[in-house]
């Protein structure tokens, strides 16, 4: 049988996909109009001489307009301290991704030039040439560091810098995985930050808006039959 909602079942409807979040950037160009917005009204709350008896009547006094003031400028600090550590975790990722691959890169040449001279199971063993080359980051730095510390070891020392990893270009590879772990840890650190920080730069947001939606609200009605006064709070509708 026909419904409203599917009239022709031999031929069901695929459900409706949910609608889109809006893109993070948007979100946060809302999130710093509001905020920018905020510090306009309030400040011309507090200045303009027609409009403040009218406001004062409904119990925004200079106290009152004070603690809206006081709430922006704490949403602005929240939301400068988000960018910036958003910005740091930014610079922090694209460091991790460089650093890892440069790191992989050498590995792979390692492993390759470790292969062509060994194929014996003990000496495959003993130079971590078995498998894969881990895609896991910790896993990877474990493995790498091994192979390299296997290859100090003489035969494979002599014999792999004959071939061109010499002594230094190991130390130079053991130091890009403390490179590596480093950065990898910072980056950590660094996307923690940026998580705190938008706790916070939402937390402040949201008491902002609040106490913006409720004096919005008590403005029109205090000016609701004088459309110009209204219009310097931005109360159009």
């Amino acid at each position: 049988m026909p419904n409203e909602n599917n009239p022709n079942p031999e031929n069901p409807q695929p459900p409706q996909p949910p609608k889109p979040r809006a893109p993070r950037s948007d979100q946060d160009q809302v999130i710093a109009n509001d905020i920018t917005d905020a510090q306009q009204v309030i400040e011309t709350a507090k200045t303009d001489a027609e409009l403040k008896p009218l406001l004062e009547d409904k119990g925004y006094d200079a106290a009152e307009m004070d603690k809206g003031a006081v709430l922006q400028s704490a949403a602005q600090a929240a939301y400068n301290g988000r960018q910036k550590a958003s910005g740091k975790q930014k610079e922090a990722t694209a460091l991790a991704i460089a650093v890892e691959k440069s790191a992989r890169v050498t590995y792979s040449d390692f492993r390759e030039t470790a292969r062509a001279l060994y194929a014996e199971e003990a000496d495959v063993a003993k130079l971590g040439l078995k498998g894969k080359v881990p895609a896991d980051l910790q896993k990877f730095i474990t493995a790498a560091r091994a192979s390299y510390s296997g290859a100090k070891d003489e035969p494979y020392a002599s014999r792999l810098a004959k071939r061109g990893f010499k002594p230094a270009d190991n130390a130079n590879a053991e130091a890009q995985l403390k490179a590596l772990a480093t950065a990898d840890a910072e980056q950590e650190t660094a996307i923690a930050d940026a998580q705190q920080a938008t706790k916070e730069r939402d937390a402040a947001y949201e008491a902002l808006m609040a106490w913006m939606n409720e004096f919005k609200r008590i403005a029109r009605v205090a000016l609701r039959d004088k459309p110009t006064l209204a219009r310097k709070l931005k109360l159009q509708r």
